[in-house]
């Protein structure tokens, strides 16, 4: 074989290849969405479950010159079976409580208190970590689908599934304020399809009344865990940040599941 005749050869196998990956990778990676949608519904037991469940909060608020800082943590137990979800407060916990609402009369500004966390945690945030599958569902109908890609997790190969949430799916008590938003979610699945992590970031501006402009940012960390034909999110990470006329809030709370075997 002569030596032009190699080169024009390798070129053309070169050419060939690019050709292959630019119009059979994307038929390939289209089935991303369906294999999650299918996970998604084998990942919805109904099989009891009892989880330790930890809350943490950092967060402060108040007019931009004079925040107050407050920190919280809890220790729970949740369980879901036939008699439906349940939240156990120990003893040692009720005590607790008790004990700091009495210090709380002679400071109402404790900063490191039990009582910062327990009110902000509830069924809105019991829903997100016992039944993920079936809120990753809801997502799906608020969410426009935008692309997948092969991206890297935790040091392995993985599909990366991005979608977009327009304005107008704001709650509608809220959206006629809103000017400025985005909103992006990011959720790694397997081969199976099965979610391993997610990544919400939203953030926007606005103005109420004319005169009061207001943002906000907010970014959600999960990280999803398989047991038998159930999900559970053993990891939930929320940052949320808003400021308003003279008033600023910044949020950061942890929430972690340790199953009970």
């Amino acid at each position: 074989m002569s030596l032009a005749r190699y080169f024009l050869l390798h070129r053309f196998r070169r050419a060939l290849l690019a050709f292959c990956a630019m119009v059979i990778s994307p038929m390939v990676m289209a089935d991303g969405l369906a294999d999650f949608r299918n996970a998604l519904v084998r990942l919805q037991s109904t099989a009891p479950i009892a989880v330790n469940a930890q809350f943490k909060l950092f967060g402060r608020s108040g007019e931009h010159n004079e925040l107050i800082e407050r920190e919280g943590l809890i220790n729970l137990r949740l369980e879901d079976g036939a008699g439906g979800l349940r939240v156990s407060y120990s003893p040692e916990l009720v005590a607790q409580l008790h004990a700091e609402e009495l210090a709380k009369i002679e400071d109402e500004n404790v900063k490191n208190s039990a009582l910062n966390a327990v009110g902000q945690f509830e069924y809105w945030e019991w829903r997100e970590l016992l039944y993920p599958a079936a809120q990753l569902e809801l997502v799906l109908e608020r969410y426009r689908f935008i692309s997948e890609t092969a991206d890297e997790f935790n040091g392995h190969s993985r599909r990366l599934l991005t979608f977009e949430m327009p304005k107008e799916k704001i709650d509608k008590n809220y959206r006629k304020y809103v000017k400025k938003y985005s909103n992006q979610l990011k959720i790694w699945i397997n081969n199976e399809g099965i979610p391993l992590a997610s990544q919400l970031t939203e953030e926007g501006t606005g103005r109420i009344f004319i005169v009061i402009g207001f943002s906000f940012k907010n970014e959600i960390h999960t990280e999803y865990q398989r047991r038998g034909d159930r999900l559970l999110a053993v990891k939930r990470e929320v940052k949320d940040e808003s400021s308003g006329a003279t008033m600023q809030s910044q949020r950061h709370f942890i929430s972690t599941l340790a199953p009970i075997n």
